[in-house]
């Protein structure tokens, strides 16, 4: 029967911290130095290290202090491993040996207590993190570090782990969510997209600019809406207006009333793929009757407030919800690649008023909260006579 990895890695580690292999004691009987029948495999090196330091011309490392040899008193009593006293040691080297065994012996220990398998899901504790690190392990190192799945280094220590969860237990499903959640907040590059992402996305591809018929689609809907449930169904009806707030070199996506989870829904989500891969926007619509600001105070109406509102809690959704948000949605997924927490946002309410402070408006929100705050007279603007080159798109915030 084979034997399960963590068993596998643990003899390994018994062996290293064990005894000289029979190649060092070889080797240290060939130089007239007798290593103890007990001294580890890595100390072993060290000190055959520091033995050859004159005739290969080493460099070794300057000496230590008394706060590094505490460091190893203490990992030393954690892992029941008796160590020479402090003159003995003499080299860093040899100190640094003795470290790495009793970090192996701690690691040895946890895996014998956790007896891990690839898809258990941990939760350890990560001093850069706080004790919330949610890992799904996909292998066992030979040094006992459990590797997770999703990349970047993601892993820990096995004496790190507070507790395991097994694919047989109720709370599997949740704990598995919640690994996957973490790996995706930590990917740092998630905006190429595959072919299999383009063909997801295929039913809301965008070519062209909008036409003659949605540009007078959009001038009459402005002219005689009196909510934002017509302008909603117009620019459904005609993707390509919300296009143009985006720079797509390579393809742009328009998705109308995205559900995020049971209480949000985006009006749309609009994305545009360049040479730097896709970035995505959130679009909320309020009503062109609507004012930014207020008459008296000149400050953002209640409803300017609230949209800016929806976004940020769309944000705080995404950031809960990366992996099963950029799922494709055959995997039961959201189906949007490259989609980040930081995403940036779009409101668009009102119509241009010169006694609306809507300048100062739109430079605080932007520079706040990364939103971007315009009329339905911009989209117009922008459409009525496009620019090839997008110069006034919502592009500055995909950069930042």
């Amino acid at each position: 029967m084979t034997k399960p990895r963590w068993q596998v890695v643990v003899e390994g580690i018994d062996r290293k911290c064990a005894a000289p292999t029979d190649e060092q004691n070889s080797i240290a009987e060939a130089l007239g130095l007798a290593l103890g029948p007990s001294t580890p495999v890595p100390v072993a090196a060290a000190e055959l290290r520091v033995l050859l330091r004159t005739p290969l011309a080493l460099v070794l490392a300057q000496g230590f202090g008394d706060e590094e040899y505490e460091t190893l008193l203490g990992l030393a009593a954690r892992t029941s491993l008796t160590v020479p006293r402090m003159d003995a040691l003499e080299y860093r080297e040899v100190l640094n040996a003795w470290l790495h065994v009793a970090r192996y012996r701690e690691s040895a220990a946890a895996l014998r207590r956790l007896q891990p398998a690839v898809d258990d899901v941990v939760l350890a504790r990560d001093r850069r993190r706080g004790p919330d690190l949610h890992g799904e392990i996909s292998s066992i190192g030979d040094n006992g570090r459990l590797h997770f799945r999703g990349g970047h280094g993601l892993g820990t220590s096995p004496h790190r782990v507070i507790c395991i969860t097994r694919p047989s237990e109720a709370d599997y499903p949740e704990q598995l969510r919640l690994a996957r959640e973490h790996a995706a907040a930590v990917r740092t590059a998630p905006h190429q997209l595959t072919r299999a992402d383009e063909a997801q996305l295929a039913p809301w591809r965008v070519t062209g600019h909008a036409t003659a018929a949605g540009v007078e689609a959009l001038r009459e809907a402005l002219e005689t809406a009196d909510g934002e449930a017509m302008m909603q169904q117009t620019l459904e009806k005609h993707p390509a207006l919300l296009a143009g707030a985006v720079v797509g070199n390579h393809g742009t996506w328009v998705r109308p009333q995205v559900q995020l989870g049971n209480h949000y829904m985006a009006d749309f989500m609009v994305a545009g793929e360049t040479s730097l891969g896709i970035r995505w926007l959130l679009v909320e619509l309020e009503s062109p009757v609507s004012r930014l600001t207020n008459p008296g105070n000149r400050r953002a109406t209640m409803i300017l407030r609230h949209a800016v509102d929806q976004i940020e809690d769309w944000r705080k959704w995404l950031s809960s919800n990366l992996h099963y948000a950029r799922s494709a949605r055959g995997a039961d997924g959201l189906g949007l690649p490259g989609i980040t927490a930081e995403v940036p946002g779009l409101i668009i309410m009102a119509r241009e008023d010169a006694a609306d402070a809507a300048a100062d408006i739109r430079e605080l929100e932007s520079r706040r909260s990364r939103i971007e705050v315009r009329t339905y007279d911009w989209l117009m603007r922008i459409n009525d006579s496009p620019d090839p080159f997008r110069r006034d798109a919502i592009d500055r915030l995909h950069l930042v």
